[in-house]
């Protein structure tokens, strides 16, 4: 049941205060929102319009969240909930908005750092941000106050995962090199491996082991995963990719896989803080698709074959080019390194990607770092039978450009979802990559 206060803007000596009416005329707007939105037959719109309704939801919900995100924080701080019997902010929360107290407590959570937070505060409040972006960038920006600024502009064209991994890199150098070395550490002391049968059926299992391990073990994984799901695919068969990752670890520890279990992991770091021993900035060490590494791990791994260590500003890979549609293994690294997914903005898929000659290598194409890129197959066949472009700007970053005179809308373009080309992918397998245009 919804608790309603009374929360008239006053004065200090308790009169209404009229110069302060956000009530009023939040209450004015709704009003009209909710007559407009009664009216709304969503079945009789176009395509574009449809959109452009969806946009403007996206707008109203993230005021909304603000609105009631900052509020309830002074709702907890004037303890206003005890007045309806509740005995926490977050259990009057809950009961207000319809959900669980472990939700409301989040928001609750997302306040506090946002008040440490507050360049962070005025763009969500300003509908900058959603909740979710408001969540990683305060958490970020209030161990380094200096990097809100930048982080409160990467949400504005990066998808949320490049974003994590942005804030992720500034508290990581916020809390510094010997704390990144410490999880690992811990993991490696507290390493484990454990079955047991469910009640529901079958044998459920249970690992942590350290990071370059675990990188080992998924790639392999991933790779048998492919190779399950393409003969899922051809047999008619169509299943979660969980069901085939578990078919996948089934084969590769009894030895029936059909792919060579070698891993396949690529470590990224900065040679400037390979030298130094720490990263700083937007520098990285950190293996796709699992995460940050300590320093001190890449440098135990020069040399070392189990995985690729790709060094950032070390030989100039931009250099090698072919004469042949076939991409050299130092080419592909590089590719990979720097798309680590679709490249189409606004794309999430770093799963059967493609490698696309930008100028068709039947018209001349160079097989080139500059002329290739990674697409996934939907974005390859609209690239090649549909007309549509990528296009990349003066300073690196790429739009996808629809054709003239199609209406339909392009997935790059919805709220929160854009992003630039490059950081925060996982590579593909080379499977995967090979098959290119």
């Amino acid at each position: 049941m919804a608790v309603h206060f009374d929360v008239t803007p006053r004065d200090d000596n308790g009169d209404v205060d009229d110069d302060l009416g956000v009530l009023k005329a939040i209450d004015r707007h709704l009003a009209g929102l909710r007559a407009a939105v009664a009216s709304l037959v969503p079945d009789q719109l176009t395509g574009p319009d449809a959109a452009r309704l969806v946009e403007r939801g996206v707008d109203l919900e993230r005021l909304g969240l603000a609105v009631r995100t900052r509020c309830a924080r002074r709702v907890a701080e004037t303890k206003a909930y005890e007045s309806s019997g509740h005995k926490s902010a977050a259990s009057w929360l809950a009961g207000t908005a319809g959900e669980s107290t472990g939700a409301a407590q989040g928001v609750l959570d997302v306040a506090d750092r946002l008040a440490d937070a507050p360049l962070v505060q005025d763009a969500f409040s300003d509908g900058k941000l959603s909740f979710a972006q408001a969540k990683v960038v305060a958490g970020a920006g209030a161990l380094d106050p200096s990097s809100q600024e930048q982080l409160i502009d990467a949400a504005q064209h990066e998808s949320f995962k490049e974003l994590r991994d942005r804030a992720d890199r500034v508290k990581r150098t916020a809390l510094g090199e010997a704390r990144e070395a410490a999880k690992e550490a811990r993991a490696c002391r507290k390493r484990y491996f454990r079955a047991w049968a469910p009640d529901e059926g079958g044998l459920r299992f249970e690992a942590w082991v350290p990071k370059v391990d675990g990188a080992r073990v998924l790639s392999v994984v991933e790779r048998e995963a492919d190779a399950v799901f393409k003969e899922a695919y051809a047999a008619g068969r169509r299943e979660p990719r969980l069901a085939y990752l578990a078919d996948a670890f089934v084969r590769v520890v009894c030895g029936d896989a059909t792919t060579k279990p070698k891993a396949d992991v690529h470590l990224r770091v900065d040679l400037a803080a390979l030298r130094r021993g720490a990263v700083e900035g937007d520098e990285r060490c950190e293996i796709d698709g699992v995460g940050a590494v300590p320093i001190a791990v890449a440098r135990d791994l020069l040399g070392d074959s189990l995985l690729q260590l790709v060094v950032s500003d070390g030989t100039d890979i931009k250099t090698v080019t072919s004469r042949k549609r076939t991409v050299p293994t130092p080419l592909r690294t590089a590719l990979i390194e720097r798309d680590r997914g679709c490249a189409v903005p606004g794309c999430p898929n770093t799963r059967y990607l493609e490698i696309d000659h930008d100028w068709e290598f039947a018209k001349g194409g160079p097989t080139s770092l500059e002329n290739l890129q990674l697409l996934c197959a939907p974005h390859h066949r609209m690239k090649t039978t549909l007309g549509f472009r990528l296009v990349r700007g003066p300073d690196g970053t790429r739009r996808w450009v629809t054709p003239p005179g199609r209406g339909a809308v392009s997935p790059t373009t919805a709220p929160g979802g854009r992003r630039s080309a490059g950081a925060g992918r996982r590579a593909p397998s080379r499977a995967a990559a090979d098959r290119r245009r």
